[in-house]
């Protein structure tokens, strides 16, 4: 196919990232297995990569006579839902967060990774929520009530649900994940985030320039980390710290400039928290001039806060830079989290969805790196991601496999 095959996709991931390899050299915490873990993360893997909406076609995967045959499995190496299920919960949680950020250095060095907003090479950290439910849980969720009606009655019941921080790389047409943390019961958002930024900045600070986030970031403990990693960082302003008061200040003293995309403009370096993050916070307020329509939903006012020196980001562009961390967040988020129910892992534990969370987010990078790679060489690709989809992950696919009892080896 001149855009693309399922054998092609197998090939190149292995060629550029090694990843069968990495996920072969996985710890299998299992006593006595029967399945070799390496098969049965692959079929994991693959999974995600067409997008198999539940535990027990992966099982089906992994039983599959043809899918086995390319793996290299024997009929005595058994195989089930239930099994794949479980070995999930055996991996280690390091080694998984270590092959995420391994992925993401590869793709680094094969260029692969177009720069951030305005040429810079930005990170985002947020929160997402994966799922809920009402039955299936463990000790380590968080719980909340809600309110439901059944057989005419209202009742108040639990609900038990998983939240998660992302660092993700913002550039281009997609979003790169980096690394994950998991929400303890009770936990908030800003302790999680703290703890993977620790994780991840001391190996990121030679790739990275700014790491962007919402309100909540907009506190002493994020700059004074992101600095700390000599990385510089940019919240949304909160609106209740010393600087919204002092800018409101300098809004009353005057006005401020406009800007060629008609926003007005009011800036000032802040040392409210200088000693405690160690440099001055530059604080720019943004009012939009310009009439938007109604159904784009614009906002009107911004402020940001960074310590990013006005050469890396301008007054006049962080405008566009602030607002486009929503646009950011809601495009690309969605696309890990609420678009695929991990009520599906069965098993539940902190450990799998750890393990799910990374196998999805690799599966879908490297689903992206594979179609621009493919389609660059093509004039008649699909301009559709879901057509080509259908093309090379669908149909293709079961060629693919077909194509195992002709060509009997593990041959990729």
């Amino acid at each position: 196919m001149a855009h693309g095959s399922s054998k092609g996709f197998r090939a190149y991931v292995n060629k550029v990232f090694e990843i069968e390899r990495a996920l072969a050299g996985l710890s299998d915490g299992r006593r006595e297995p029967t399945v070799p873990m390496a098969a049965i993360v692959t079929t994991w893997l693959w999974a995600f990569m067409r997008r198999l909406p539940s535990t027990e076609q992966v099982g089906q995967m992994l039983t599959d006579r043809r899918w086995r045959r390319r793996l290299g499995l024997r009929d005595a190496d058994g195989g089930s839902a239930d099994t794949a299920a479980r070995a999930l919960d055996e991996l280690v949680v390091e080694e998984i967060n270590a092959l995420c950020l391994a992925v993401f250095f590869i793709a680094r060095r094969a260029g692969l990774l177009d720069g951030g907003p305005f040429g810079q090479r930005c990170v985002l950290v947020d929160l997402n929520e994966l799922f809920t439910s009402e039955s299936v849980h463990c000790d380590h969720c968080q719980v909340r009530e809600k309110r439901v009606v059944r057989n005419g009655r209202e009742e108040v019941v639990n609900e038990y649900y998983h939240q998660a921080v992302a660092l993700v790389w913002v550039g281009g047409d997609m979003a790169w994940p980096i690394g994950w943390e998991l929400l303890a019961p009770g936990e908030g958002e800003l302790p999680a985030a703290l703890r993977l930024l620790d994780r991840l900045l001391p190996a990121l600070r030679q790739s990275v320039d700014l790491v962007m986030g919402d309100g909540l970031y907009c506190c002493r403990p994020f700059f004074e980390r992101v600095v700390r990693f000599s990385i510089n960082g940019l919240a949304i302003s909160s609106g209740q710290t010393e600087m919204d008061e002092e800018i409101e200040l300098l809004k009353r003293s005057g006005p401020g400039r406009v800007t060629t995309a008609k926003v007005e403009v009011w800036e000032y370096e802040s040392e409210a928290w200088a000693k405690d993050v160690g440099t001055k916070l530059r604080v720019v307020h943004y009012e939009r001039c310009y009439a938007a329509k109604a159904y784009r939903h614009e906002r009107s006012q911004l402020r940001i806060v960074t310590t990013a020196p006005a050469e890396m980001v301008p007054a006049g562009q962080g405008w566009q830079l602030g607002r486009s961390r929503w646009k950011i967040e809601n495009g690309t988020f969605n696309i890990f989290t609420r678009d695929y129910s991990l009520t599906h892992n069965y098993h539940h534990s902190t450990t799998a969805i750890a393990a799910l969370l990374v196998f999805r987010s690799l599966a879908y990078v490297l689903t992206w790196a594979y179609r621009r790679y493919a389609t660059a060489r093509s004039k008649a690709a699909p301009s559709s991601l879901l057509r080509w989809f259908n093309d090379v992950m669908v149909e293709d696919w079961v060629r693919y496999l077909d194509a195992a009892d002709v060509v009997p080896s593990p041959s990729g």
